[in-house]
Parts: C-alpha cells; sequence; structure tokens
C-alpha cells in the first residue's frame, strides 16, 4: 500500500483500499479471481493510481461487457483472467411503446431499483430504439427476470440473455477542439470545455455536480492529459493534450467533448 489507511480521509476511497487489501489477499491464498461489484471505471483507476502498490496493479482486470462501459466490475486474481470469467451477463429489454414518450435512462433506473435492487449490482443501461440494453451481475439476471413487470406505464416487455457479442454499441461521439486557458484548475479547464463563466463553474463545483475521473473534486484541483471531466446535466469531456505555452504564458490545450 501507497498510504495508510489512516491517512485517508474519504469513507468511501478507505473502505475500497481496505476491500483492495482484502480481495488481494484472499485471492492469492486461494488461487482464484475475486470480483466486486460495479463502480464507475474512471473512479476504479484513479484510486487504484494513489492507493494501491505496483504488485496489487498487476492483479486487477476490468470488464463491463463492452469496451466503452462506463462502469465496470473490478476482478482480482493472481493469474490473467478473461472477460468470459466476469460474473456479469446482458439482458435485451424490448418494450413496446407504440407512439408514446420514449423511455429514457432513468426510466429503466428507477424501474430497477424499484425491484429492490442495489444500484451497484447495475452496470451500463444503453439505451437502444427498441428498448434497452441492461448489464447485470449475473446473481440477478433471474431475479430481473421474473419481476420486472413494467418500466414507467409500459408492461409490454420482452426481455432475453444475450452473449456480449450480439450487443450493438455505438461508439462514442467525440468533438475535439483547441483553446487556450490561463491554468490547468478544474474550473479553468471545465469553463473552456463547456463554455460558462467561471462564476457557474465554481457554483457547479461546490454542489459536488463536476468530479474528475469519478471522483468530486475541487476549484483548485489541477488537471492533467488524459484526465476525464464530467459535468452532471452538461456532460463529459477529456484534457487530451497540453501542447505548450503561448507567447502570452496561456497554456494551449486540446479537449475531447463527448456528443
Amino acid at each position: 500500500m501507497k498510504l495508510s489507511l489512516n491517512h485517508i480521509n474519504d469513507p468511501d476511497e478507505k473502505r475500497f483500499v481496505k476491500m483492495m487489501l482484502e480481495y488481494s489477499k484472499r485471492s492469492e491464498q486461494q488461487f482464484r479471481p475475486i470480483f466486486t461489484d460495479f463502480y464507475n471505471k474512471e473512479w476504479l483507476l484513479s484510486m487504484i493510481d494513489r492507493y494501491i502498490e505496483e504488485s496489487t496493479k498487476q492483479m486487477c482486470y476490468f470488464y463491463g461487457g463492452f469496451k466503452e462501459a462506463e462502469r465496470q466490475v473490478l476482478g482480482i486474481a493472481p493469474y490473467e483472467i478473461q472477460e468470459e470469467d466476469f460474473p456479469i451477463m446482458a439482458l435485451e429489454l424490448k418494450v413496446k411503446t407504440g407512439i408514446g414518450k420514449a423511455l429514457t435512462h432513468r426510466d429503466y433506473l428507477g424501474a430497477l431499483l424499484g425491484l429492490g435492487i442495489e444500484r451497484e449490482t447495475i452496470g451500463d443501461i444503453v439505451i437502444k430504439p427498441f428498448g434497452a440494453y441492461i448489464i447485470a451481475n449475473e446473481s440477478m439476471v433471474s431475479y430481473i427476470n421474473s419481476n420486472l413487470l413494467s418500466i414507467g406505464k409500459y408492461q409490454n416487455i420482452e426481455q432475453q440473455v444475450i452473449p456480449f457479442s450480439q450487443l450493438q454499441i455505438n461508439p462514442p461521439q467525440i468533438k475535439s477542439y483547441e483553446t487556450t486557458v490561463a491554468s490547468l484548475r478544474l474550473d479553468v479547464i471545465v469553463a473552456a470545455g463547456f463554455g460558462l463563466s467561471r462564476g457557474v463553474c465554481t457554483k457547479l463545483i461546490q454542489a459536488d455536480r463536476v468530479k474528475c475521473n469519478g471522483v468530486t473534486s475541487t476549484n483548485k484541483q489541477l488537471i492533467k492529459e488524459g484526465d476525464h471531466i464530467t459535468v452532471r446535466g452538461y456532460g463529459k469531456i477529456k484534457l487530451k493534450q497540453i501542447s505548450g505555452l503561448t507567447k502570452k504564458d496561456r497554456i494551449h490545450i486540446t479537449i475531447e467533448k463527448y456528443v
């Protein structure tokens, strides 16, 4: 470990590091993989980079059903594990809504949580024209099949488990552009990435609506190449490249925005 648990103030981070210690030890002792529930992958990577020693990092594997999945399961194993080893499955839901209003991510998630399912057991929910794909812990799939009888006001639902190879996932649409900023502070990068004023960005950050690599951050946090920033209600950006200084000592950067 890089840090003692006593030096980690955030309770969620402390629980994660404690879990990693326990899982890696158990995995080595039992010589088998140990799997977590679903986490935001960016948060996972951030926690592992900050707190986990190199030997444990080499035991970490991730999968969420498809490459671009935002929520993924962490597998800890003393040997290389494959995607098919992960205890997760894909459900294809077809919902006939007629000419009614299209269902949203919130509708599907609300229906699942309404069954008493813990959020951590559900991965990505991918909205499709016919309904949605739901990635879930395999232990929950039968329960969902038996109990998910309606989504919103619609009850005409067809469900089936499908292999991950049959998922039709559209690659994310990304718009890349260059700009200059006075500093690499979080509020400055958010303002540049979303075309907002610094004042608005400060309020969003103070309201915990801004996360860097899945972690709630402060105005003054410095952003580095490769960092992802999500702003609830606005979207997601990535600081793709830092390209040096202009003649007026502003920083030349490239931002990727997910559209």
